[in-house]
Parts: C-alpha cells; sequence; structure tokens
C-alpha cells in the first residue's frame, strides 16, 4: 500500500513534533511518502501528484487545504484518512471564552466536512477517541485510535536522571495557554510556599497566549516562552515534579518525556497519555483543574511519596515506540484499503 502523509512535518508545536516522529518511525518504509512544500501553490500541485500515486491520504495537520486533498482524493477515487491531534471546536473555546457562537460554529463546520469526508479518523489516545464518539455523534462509528509515538531508546539515552535534581522545582510545558491552567497550579504553590514554608519553584515553558502576566506575578515562577528541545529535557531532569494540569489533552507527550527524565508526575484526569500508564493510582491525577486545594494536597503528597519509578514500570513503551506507533497507524489504514 502506498500512503501520502499531508500534513506539518517541520515545525515545533505538540502536533509538528508527534508527526516528525511518526515519519521517523517510518524511515525503512518505502511505501510511505509525505508533504513537503510550504509554498500554497508548490503544495496543490504536490497534492495532486502525491494523491494520483497513492492508494491512500492520510491528513496529519488541521487546515482547510485538507478539504481540497478530500476533493482530488474523491477524484481519483482514493482512500482517505484524519490522524487527529486536537479537537479545534473545544480548543479555540477555552483559549479564547469571548469568541462567539458563530465563530465556533465556523470552525465545527470545517471539523465535520473534515469527519464526513475521510472514511475513518484516528485520534491520538483512546481516551480522546471516546471523547469524540460522544461529543460528535454522528460520525461516532469513524473513529478509532492510534497513539501517539516518540523515540523512546533515544530519550533513555539524552534524559539525564540528573544528581543536579531540584527536589522543590515543580516544572510545566504549555506556556500561558487558558486550557493548560499553570496559572491555577501557581495558586496552589503559592499556597504551598505560604502556609508550609516549602520554597518551591516553578518553571513553566510555552508562549504566553492569555495567561503569561497573571503566572508572572509569582516571584518563584521562572518563565521561557521558548526553548530548544535539548535545554527542556535538561530542565526536566534537574526538576522533581512535573504537572499537567490541562483541561484538555488529546495525549501530552511533554509528560512521557517528563518521566523517562526522571521526574514525578502530577497530570489530570483529561490528558490522553493516562490510557499507557498502567501502573497510575488516584494521588497521580488531578480529577478538578480548577480545585487548587487539590492539587496543592496531590502535591505535598508526590514531594513526600515519589511516583516516578512506579509510573516508569507501568509506562507502555511497546504501545508509543514511534516505530511501533507508525507501524501500527499503517496497518490500521491498509486493513480499509
Amino acid at each position: 500500500m502506498k500512503l501520502f502523509m499531508v500534513g506539518d512535518f517541520f515545525s515545533d508545536t505538540g502536533p509538528g513534533v508527534a508527526n516528525i516522529q511518526l515519519k521517523k518511525g517510518w524511515k525503512n518504509n518505502k511505501n510511505v511518502y509525505f508533504s513537503e512544500r510550504v509554498n500554497r501553490f508548490s503544495r496543490i500541485i504536490e497534492m495532486v501528484k502525491g494523491i494520483y500515486g497513492c492508494d491512500a491520504v492520510c491528513f496529519c495537520s488541521p487546515s482547510k487545504a485538507n478539504l481540497l486533498g478530500i476533493k482530488l482524493a474523491n477524484i481519483f477515487n482514493k482512500k482517505k484518512f484524519y490522524y487527529m491531534h486536537g479537537y479545534l471546536t473545544v480548543e479555540r473555546k477555552l483559549a479564547n471564552p469571548s469568541l462567539t457562537e458563530s465563530d465556533i460554529k465556523k470552525v465545527n463546520d470545517f471539523e465535520k466536512k473534515m469527519f464526513a469526508g475521510v472514511n475513518k479518523v484516528f485520534c491520538v489516545s483512546k481516551t480522546f477517541s471516546e471523547y469524540m464518539k460522544s461529543t460528535e455523534k454522528t460520525y461516532a462509528h469513524k473513529f478509532d485510535y492510534n497513539f501517539n509515538g516518540l523515540d523512546v531508546r533515544h530519550l533513555e539515552t539524552v534524559c539525564n536522571s540528573s544528581s543536579n535534581r531540584q527536589i522543590n522545582q515543580i516544572i510545566s510545558i504549555g506556556g500561558g495557554m487558558r486550557r493548560k491552567n499553570n496559572r491555577i497550579v501557581c495558586k496552589a504553590i503559592d499556597k504551598l510556599n505560604k502556609e508550609y514554608g516549602a520554597n518551591l519553584k516553578f518553571v513553566v515553558i510555552g508562549l504566553p497566549y492569555s495567561d503569561k502576566e497573571e503566572i508572572c506575578q509569582y516571584d518563584f515562577v521562572e518563565y521561557y516562552d521558548h526553548l530548544p528541545h535539548e535545554k527542556t529535557l535538561e530542565l526536566l531532569s534537574e526538576s522533581q515534579i512535573y504537572i499537567q494540569n490541562s483541561s484538555f489533552e488529546t495525549f501530552g507527550l511533554g509528560v512521557i518525556e517528563a518521566l523517562l527524565c526522571g521526574c514525578d508526575l502530577l497530570i489530570s484526569k483529561a490528558v490522553g497519555v493516562i490510557d499507557i500508564i498502567d501502573t497510575l493510582d488516584s494521588t497521580d491525577v488531578i480529577y478538578n483543574t480548577q480545585e487548587v486545594e487539590e492539587i496543592a494536597n496531590k502535591i505535598l503528597n508526590v514531594l513526600k511519596n515519589t511516583n516516578n519509578r512506579r509510573l516508569n514500570e507501568g509506562l507502555r513503551k511497546d504501545l508509543i515506540n514511534h516505530e511501533s506507533a507508525a507501524e501500527s497507524l499503517y496497518e490500521k489504514i491498509k486493513g480499509h484499503i
């Protein structure tokens, strides 16, 4: 089966990084081809040639150009698939509560056209797939899942379980994006520092979005808008706890990187990566991302009862290794040809 993958294989955004890992996992599969052009006109030409010459096309980034790709695939009688990293309808609403219903409807109309136009939608986690089945009920039969992948062996090599680990340092990736709820984590840390003299630091990495200013009001915060990946791994290796307090998180590659770098974890129930850590228990999970008291108590518990070793033992590396994830997606698509 010749498979043409259309999407972002360049950027260091979450979906871009995940797509790059898939591409890396297929390095020995000569039947998988990838879009490369960035100029709009040349990308259209590339799409025509790529879809004409393949057995199936898989769109792996949200773009209105995908709708043209679907039309071309229909003309050439090719199977169409969507590897879905996120649900823009929810993510944009969470990022900007002031958006009108009309604005949200436009986004959702685009996504519905994607769901209607493809043969199958592969979400990046089982949790995300189940959510989509319950939310987009008209297309529930189209949703399946295939986990994101990453080069586990490489990460185990470069991640340093550092002797420089700072037991009072907490870290999170996601910056000031509203749905990451890092401002709520700040309130929990502030409570612990004031009431217990915990002297905790909080390293936040990510673009400013709406919440950076509020986050940076706390003197214990160290904020980076952007860092090279190697520097991010270095900071993870120096930190004691990684917190992902997201209201909506389809997978969460950063959680796995943090775990492999030796961090203890505290993650919300909305993070898709919970599907592939078999040894999670209730003390590792945030059930209410807005509840300062719960987060503060669970930070205290993790500081007293390290969970990195237990969670590492339960990590399903066989499901998320980039080669396994890529091969799994290829076989699932092949099964629909």
